[in-house]
């Protein structure tokens, strides 16, 4: 790279993606507790919960909207190498890229049968709505279900729905890939806009796949626009109007992300059905926050947040079967104990996965694309000397 600029910003969105872990590792913790559950599942909830829930304080435990952020980051992070001109022949990428995200995967799946025969799920309306969600055999044919991931997962391990979608935008990669390099530096408000209307009708009717692939897509415009992004967050000072105003950016894009529940709870319903668009844009402004705003690079590029966001893909899979095994190894009422102990030791156990399942992965995986890529350069090399 020509200048320092982008190394400051890739940590930060490192940052953003640990923040965005944890976050939703709050939200099922919380979950796990039946006054969180009722209010997230539309059913009577009691006063307490109100505050967390139809507040700003929402973001704070706004897991749902934290994956769509995931979503982005991974258009982000999978369109830049090629951006960059330094991606992998697809014969090398695709194998690669699997091996990355199925084996952590089939592990997590393997952990989350041992820990629900262990203890089994068996509960009652005692518990929290989440957590009798839970209450399904843990066979192999589920087991198997799960970590196929295409045809959709169940409640074994439910974090796993989302890896759905990122298998999915991985094979077709090659085609965000060349929308975004062809017209996306020119039009990128054009295929914003496009891709925003695509969430809304996926909203509207229901269709999971219109719901979901556009946001690697406004993932993919943001990675083809990164250096023109990056030369504009220069002129941001270190004034102290700066800082009030970028603070308030970050405001106003948590407020985004977290429309539907505040203030878009209180919209009428024909004006709700809205709602996905204006968190679409949520979910990119917290993402263009992590890229732009050097108050925000700062404190994402925390050493906290970094280390949260190199152990993300492992707390994601493996902190569920943990609350949930607490959850219903503990009374009823005391569904204190499963945030407050399940919240440390999903983080702990995220660490251990990372060490001893996802970091070898990436070895392998990199390993797997290195032969690929030289074995594809060798034939062209040995095509070339026969025929050139």
């Amino acid at each position: 790279m020509s200048s320092p600029a982008p190394a400051p910003r890739l940590a930060s969105l490192d940052g953003l993606r640990g923040g965005a872990a944890l976050i939703v590792l709050l939200h099922h913790a919380l979950l796990t507790m039946s006054g969180f559950a009722a209010v997230y599942w539309g059913q009577p909830y009691p006063a307490y919960v109100a505050p967390f829930a139809y507040t700003p304080l929402h973001a704070v435990w706004a897991g749902s909207e934290a994956v769509l952020v995931f979503f982005v980051l991974s258009g982000v992070v999978l369109t830049l190498p090629a951006v960059r001109r330094r991606a992998l022949p697809w014969v090398a990428y695709y194998p690669s890229r699997l091996i990355r995200l199925y084996l952590p995967v089939l592990f997590s799946v393997a952990l989350a049968v041992l820990l629900a025969r262990l203890w089994p799920r068996a509960t009652d309306d005692r518990y929290s709505l989440w957590i009798q969600a839970h209450n399904e055999a843990p066979t192999l044919a589920n087991a198997l279900h799960n970590s196929l991931l295409l045809n959709g997962t169940t409640w074994l391990n439910s974090p796993l729905w989302s890896l759905q979608w990122e298998v999915l935008f991985s094979l077709l990669l090659p085609l965000y890939v060349w929308v975004t390099l062809r017209w996306g530096a020119r039009h990128w408000v054009l295929i914003g806009a496009a891709l925003i209307a695509l969430v809304v009708l996926g909203d509207v009717s229901g269709v999971k796949a219109l719901s979901y692939l556009p946001f690697f897509g406004l993932g993919s415009l943001i990675a083809v626009n990164l250096d023109r992004l990056g030369e504009r967050s220069l002129r941001f000072d270190r004034s102290r109007q700066s800082r009030a105003a970028q603070l308030a950016l970050v405001v106003a894009a948590l407020l985004l992300l977290t429309f539907r529940w505040w203030p878009g709870n209180l919209l009428p319903a024909a004006v709700a059905q809205m709602n996905a668009a204006v968190v679409a844009v949520g979910a990119v402004a917290v993402v263009l926050i992590a890229v732009c705003l050097p108050l925000a690079s700062r404190v994402l590029s925390s050493r906290i947040l970094v280390a949260a966001g190199t152990i993300s893909f492992s707390l994601y899979l493996v902190h569920e079967p943990i609350l949930v095994t607490l959850a219903v190894t503990t009374p009823p009422d005391m569904s204190w104990i499963a945030p407050v102990i399940g919240i440390p030791l999903a983080v702990a156990a995220g660490w251990l996965f990372y060490v001893l399942v996802e970091r070898g992965t990436h070895r392998l995986a990199r390993g797997t694309a290195g032969w690929l890529a030289a074995r594809r350069t060798a034939s062209a090399q040995r095509a070339y000397a026969e025929h050139g």
